[in-house]
């Protein structure tokens, strides 16, 4: 015999539904005074982390939240999208606001490497190619000369592996490829660093990594007193090329005076041979 499956009672079903409602309404009141209260509330406190060239009150007036206005007028990816068109050294950024009117700023930075003379912008890690049009970028390398594409990039490439504290201290670059006395390229990767500490570097992009040892060289060689050239292109465990100034001043010297010397006793010879054929 089947038993009959007794049906809810109609007093239940209104009680559930009502329980319903009342949830759903207390849900529309919450999203609706959260609406309110952030379209009232304003940002109390702005924290920025991350940048380092960009300054904070350039982020802020970007973002136009200097006078810290309501909460609602933050959007937040509109805002992320503005940072990122407006300033073209910033790889990444993340806004996050909360109920409490705080906003942070999460900034990640390209580096720069150096200034390229040749077309006159900021060149990153990354390798991209920066305008500084508000002159906001400043204290970096200047690399002062064409240098072709091919070697360009091999210092590029290069930069990346050395130490970032290292580029900082490197004034200028200058792409000069090491000649015979006839002319002829025998390294068309090097080039002459000068430091902002007086001495210079020869380097080149194959021996490029060797610039981590600066500091460990500078203090072991007493290149604070006698400053003068380094060749890091041609370092090896057991030898560290340099020479001072003074020493390569003098040697300028006496080879300008032995030239001298030898073209006298040219002209003597010369002069003699003249006058015995006359």
């Amino acid at each position: 015999m089947d038993k009959k499956v007794q049906q809810p009672k109609p007093h239940k079903r209104r009680r559930l539904r009502v329980k319903f409602l009342l949830k759903l309404s207390a849900f529309v009141c919450l999203i609706v005074v959260s609406i309110i209260y952030l379209k009232n509330y304003h940002i109390k406190n702005i924290y920025i982390t991350g940048n380092e060239v960009i300054p904070d009150v350039k982020i802020i007036e970007t973002l136009e939240i200097k006078d810290y206005p309501s909460m609602s007028k933050l959007k937040v990816k509109k805002a992320e999208s503005t940072l990122l068109e407006q300033n073209p050294i910033i790889e990444k950024v993340s806004i996050k606001r909360d109920l409490l009117g705080k906003v942070r700023i999460d900034i990640t930075e390209s580096k720069i490497l150096f200034y390229y003379k040749y077309n006159n912008k900021y060149i990153t890690t990354s390798g991209k190619s920066i305008d500084d049009l508000n002159n906001e970028y400043y204290g970096y390398p200047v690399l002062i000369n064409f240098t072709p594409d091919t070697v360009f990039d091999s210092l590029l490439k290069g930069l990346n592996k050395v130490n970032y504290d290292i580029i900082k201290m490197i004034n200028e670059l200058e792409y000069n490829p090491y000649k015979a006395a006839d002319g002829t390229i025998i390294d068309n990767n090097r080039f002459t660093l000068k430091m902002n500490d007086g001495n210079t570097v020869i380097i080149d992009t194959v021996n490029i990594k060797n610039l981590n040892k600066y500091n460990e060289i500078y203090a072991s060689l007493g290149m604070d007193k006698e400053k003068g050239i380094l060749y890091l292109d041609t370092i090896t465990e057991d030898n560290i090329y340099y020479k001072s100034y003074d020493t390569i001043a003098k040697e300028a010297k006496e080879a300008e005076e032995k030239a001298a010397e030898e073209n006298k006793e040219k002209e003597e010879k010369d002069k003699d041979k003249k006058e015995e054929q006359e």
